[in-house]
């Protein structure tokens, strides 16, 4: 079972959004809203902002089926350049 409710999830997208997109920001947000000691990783917030651009929605698991193809281009787009992203990273190391 996921240790991250949908509340969460969407109390960080919102907050990511709001300032500027940082996650940094969004995360200590997260810890004030909820007074957890325990906030979700990068890793794992930048999964849930991908699942939310890709199917317009927070929660967990399945994705939402669309009649619009543009949710499932603008993925194919997002998914390439985040790979670019990590190969030019890499490279640069």
């Amino acid at each position: 079972m996921d240790q991250w409710t949908g509340v969460h999830r969407a109390f960080i997208i919102r907050a990511y959004y709001r300032n500027n997109d940082s996650i940094s920001t969004a995360q200590r947000m997260f810890k004030k809203q909820f007074s957890i000691y325990q906030i979700p990783p990068t890793n794992v917030i930048k999964s849930w902002l991908r699942h939310f651009e890709c199917t317009g929605s927070s929660q967990a698991g399945g994705s939402i089926a669309r009649s619009s193809s543009i949710p499932q281009i603008f993925c194919t787009i997002c998914n390439q350049c985040l790979s670019n992203e990590k190969n030019f990273s890499s490279s640069i190391k």
